[in-house]
Order: structure tokens, then sequence, then C-alpha cells
């Protein structure tokens, strides 16, 4: 835990601030790494992961909104060393987020075909939106728990591991989507499904990251 009731203030909001911001730039990064590998497929690829870049900004609208809560009401408590109060609102927070992610997976799944429908232009690029969005969207509704465990982090002070979990999940994702696209070294390509199968992989892989800070016996939350 880093004490933020001393210092400069301007300096702990602009640290603050400058790692969400950075938090928010790392969660749009997953689409556009896919859409920089599927424009080799050809324009009906890039239409249907276009399509998905919807579900990102409702994913980190809904999210930041989550994280600043989260980050907001544990820092208080942190601040008034009520560790047991940082404690319950963790949790709380970690419920909500599950709840949250359950709701948004739910509900996607169930508007995807109608939303495909109403946007694809034709059935090619309709299929491959299907394609996609059934990996991205589980993918999507993991970085409500992701955002949500690196913004309790920063209620505590701590700023950079959210930061470097996050950075290292899209640098796996920059790995992973040629190799799983394109059957680099694996064997058959997977195309559009390889993309967003790779995106899932990070995210998941960085939200375990991310719980591991929470594992230890001696952790503040």
């Amino acid at each position: 835990v880093q004490d933020l009731t001393t210092g400069s203030l301007s300096r702990h909001l602009l640290k603050t601030t400058g790692f969400m911001l950075v938090g928010m730039v790392l969660q749009t990064l997953y689409v556009l790494v896919d859409l920089y590998w599927v424009g080799r497929l050809g324009t009906e690829a890039i239409a249907a992961v276009a399509l998905a870049g919807n579900f990102t900004f409702i994913v980190l609208a809904v999210s930041q909104a989550l994280g600043v809560g989260t980050t907001s009401l544990i820092s208080q408590a942190v601040g008034r060393k009520d560790h047991a109060e940082a404690q319950h609102l963790f949790g709380q927070s970690q419920l909500l987020a599950i709840t949250v992610a359950l709701l948004f997976a739910v509900s996607s799944f169930s508007l995807e075909s109608a939303y495909v429908g109403a946007l694809a232009p034709d059935a090619r690029t309709a299929a491959l939106a299907h394609t996609y969005l059934a990996w991205f969207l589980p993918a999507m509704a993991l970085q409500f728990g992701l955002v949500s465990m690196g913004a309790a982090l920063r209620g505590t002070g701590r700023f950079a591991p959210g930061m470097w979990v996050q950075s290292g999940s899209v640098v796996l994702n920059m790995v992973l989507t040629p190799i799983l696209m394109f059957g680099w070294g694996v064997g058959q390509p997977m195309g559009v499904a390889g993309a967003a199968l790779a995106t899932l992989i990070a995210i998941a892989a960085g939200t375990a990251g991310m719980a591991w800070y929470f594992l230890p016996h001696n952790a503040y939350l």
C-alpha cells in the first residue's frame, strides 16, 4: 500500500489519471491489433471485425465507470486506515464486475445475430462477423474483472501492476494473432476466428496475472 494522504496532491492526481488513461488506451488496442492483421484477409474480414468495435466501446465505457467507482471508494477506505472496509469494498466491486460481465455476455450473445444482420452488408461479412464474435464477446466479458482488479490496486496506491499486466496482455495478443490467423508453426490457419481467439487467450492470461497480486497471504486486498 502506498500512502497517498501525504505529498503533492496534484502529483497524485496526475499519476492516478495518467494510469487510468493508459488503461483505456490499452483496452482499445485488442481490436485494433486484430484489424491490422485481418486487413490481409480482405475487405469482408475487415468489415466483420470492425463490427466488433461497438462492443469494445460499450465495454470500455461500463468497465471504466466501474473502475472509477472502485478506485474512489477503496482509496477513501485506505486513507481512513479502514482495512476491513477496503476489503469489503473490494469484494463488492468484484461481485459487481462479475454480475455486469454475465449480463453483458447474455445480452450480447442474445442480440448478436440481430446486430450483425442489421449492419453486415452481405452474407460473407455476416458469416465472418459471427465467427469472430463467438470468441471475441467472451474476451470482452473478461475485461470487467481485469479492469476492476486493476482499479482496486490503484485505490491502494499501486499503479504499476495494472499497467504492466494489461501491457503484457496486449503484447501477447500481438504475438498470438498472426500465429493463430495464418497458422504459423501450428498448422491449420484459423482466419478471423484466430484473431478473436488470440484476444481471448491474451485477456484471460491478463486476468490470471492480475489476480496473482491478490493471492499472497500478506496482500492488502
